[in-house]
């Protein structure tokens, strides 16, 4: 019986599922396979998944489409696969509301790391019962709840653990890698995807957020 967890695979190679498979079964995993974007859209409503891994260029709806219809209804770690290099691709798939970005050709243990990692953070802060407050903005560790003024703000998983990492040390400077540690459980992402977030989050908790960039540094949260 598998013990960790249905991870989704979606991509249009048959190799690489050959190769993947052998590898997730392994470590516990039960593995629902896809070969189109649309397939992988069925499979996600067809029953529960925990992390879907996607390949970029898909058949029938690509990638970073995908990730967009996963994400209007779905809040599961996403990992994308893609043989493109270029930090705008990375950028822009993580901006749609991936959690990381693995560029092929990788290791099949890498990856599988990648998913464990991912799937411990997605039990995020689990058991505190901690709140932090700036200003007029309220963190709830416990119910991972952020309200602005008394008014509840939606933020995606990485955006609150970001926030809480920062809340939960205030005045202390903290790097890139150590927000990526904190929020994503690895430093293989790109440390520009802390930018990323970390400016979603400005915009929508306004003035109270107040967190300085230091160069060269990181980041640190002014109280």
């Amino acid at each position: 019986m598998p013990t960790g967890g249905r991870i989704l695979l979606v991509d249009d190679e048959a190799a690489l599922h050959e190769l993947l498979r052998p590898y997730l079964e392994a470590e516990g995993f039960e593995v629902v396979e896809a070969r189109t974007g649309p397939a992988g859209l069925n499979a996600m409503e067809a029953g529960r998944v925990d992390l879907a891994v996607l390949d970029v260029m898909l058949p029938g709806i690509d990638g970073f489409e995908l990730v967009r219809q996963i994400r209007q209804r779905f809040q599961i770690p996403i990992i994308l696969l893609t043989a493109r290099r270029e930090v705008g691709n990375r950028v822009a798939g993580l901006k749609l509301g991936a959690d990381d970005y693995v560029v092929k050709p990788f290791s099949p243990p890498e990856l599988v790391a990648r998913i464990q990692a991912q799937l411990r953070r997605a039990q995020g802060f689990e058991g505190t019962d901690e709140t932090r407050k700036l200003g007029g903005i309220l963190v709830d560790g416990t119910a991972r709840r952020c309200s602005v003024d008394g008014e509840e703000i939606e933020l995606t998983r990485r955006e609150f653990d970001l926030l809480w990492s920062l809340a939960s040390e205030p005045g202390r400077v903290l790097t890139r890698a150590d927000l990526l540690r904190a929020a994503w459980g690895t430093t293989y992402v790109s440390e520009r995807t802390v930018d990323v977030h970390l400016a979603g989050l400005r915009r929508k908790l306004g003035p109270d957020f107040k967190v300085t960039a230091l160069r060269g540094v990181g980041y640190r949260l002014d109280t």
